[in-house]
């Protein structure tokens, strides 16, 4: 989805909510370099992704250990229907730079996933850095993806992912569905992957963007003072993971299989963030190879305003098309009154 520089300096400028709330409730800018801090402002940016109050839910929830190549067991939470027949396999990666975020992020969003779809719904953990780094997210996600895949039919998931398996995530959790997406090309897994949803990921450096599309490459130099997620807040995130930014592990753009092989994929980007021209550049790539997308795109809102203000109506928009989004990825149409009365909004 190319937009023309006007469009995209445009969409850079502070969506009006989100200047009128940050007025009235200032917050201290997201460009800590103290991990601790960090760490404890994406714990409370989980709760504000979960701060719905959503209806009853009346389906079950378990954690489940799988092994890891290393030997170590990462959990599961597996969210699915109290009873009643097998529905498709979603699985969801935490956002959080890859040093933080847990597989607590999506409790609401698989519960409301689980209502509308009969979905099995996966939350998967990776191990983050400083402690634990590059590629040990990649590897515990890999992993995992590998076990769910093999076990997708199995008494702990119950799912049929022939009606439907998707991966998706939330920033790093995107970037990582981006990557596996085209890896499991090449090493396909028990069950092929039928779409992805890459919300706010990052694909690209600005090393790796492909020369015709360089000229649309300009939010990293919009944002890189911005107050929420500025370049020295990247800059610190990578010293951090010591992650490899021309390996496909990394970013997608890297990967060498053929873009034409790629599912479905569903795109939100917000307007004001650094990855904004990650997902547009890419989705434009994927629709020239013949890949179907859908992208949901927020004008002057920065990275992943739908889990940090809540109740705005720019936030509800956002989160009302997440599930919007999930019906166009399975083949089945939800209703925005549908997904409203889910959210309770």
């Amino acid at each position: 989805m190319l937009l023309s520089i006007k469009e995209l300096e445009e969409a850079a400028v502070t969506h009006p909510e989100i200047a009128d709330y940050l007025e009235k409730n200032p917050r201290p800018a997201f460009t800590s370099v103290d991990l601790a801090v960090m760490r404890k402002g994406m714990e409370a940016m989980e709760k504000g992704y979960n701060i719905w109050t959503a209806p009853p839910f009346t389906g079950s929830e378990t954690y489940h250990d799988i092994p890891m190549r290393d030997g170590f067991k990462s959990s599961l939470k597996v969210q699915r229907p109290a009873e009643g027949g097998t529905g498709p396999l979603i699985v969801l990666a935490f956002g959080g730079g890859f040093v933080g975020g847990t597989n607590e992020q999506f409790e609401k969003t698989g519960r409301i996933l689980v209502n509308l779809f009969n979905a099995t719904v996966v939350s998967i953990s990776y191990r983050v850095a400083p402690e634990h780094k590059f590629p040990a997210a990649q590897n515990d996600t890999q992993d995992s993806m590998r076990w769910i895949a093999d076990n997708a039919t199995g008494p702990v998931l119950q799912a049929d992912p022939k009606k439907g398996f998707i991966m998706g995530g939330i920033s790093a959790g995107g970037a990582m569905t981006a990557c596996f997406s085209r890896l499991f090309q090449e090493e396909p897994l028990a069950h092929p992957l039928t779409a992805q949803w890459l919300a706010i990921p990052s694909v690209m450096s600005a090393d790796s963007v492909p020369e015709k599309y360089k000229d649309y490459y300009l939010s990293t130099t919009q944002q890189a003072k911005g107050k929420f997620f500025s370049q020295a807040t990247r800059d610190w995130l990578n010293t951090q993971v010591e992650a490899d930014f021309t390996s496909p592990l990394r970013y997608a753009i890297n990967a060498k299989q053929p873009l034409s092989g790629q599912p479905r994929t569903y795109f939100q980007v917000d307007g004001a963030d650094p990855l904004r021209d990650d997902a547009l550049i890419y989705d434009e790539m994927l629709k020239e190879a013949g890949v179907e997308t859908k992208v949901d795109m927020y004008p002057g809102c920065p990275h992943g305003h739908f889990c940090s203000y809540a109740g705005l109506d720019i936030t509800n928009r956002a989160n009302i098309d997440t599930f919007v989004g999930f019906g166009w990825l399975l083949g089945r149409e939800v209703s925005r009154e549908e997904a409203s009365r889910e959210l309770a909004l």
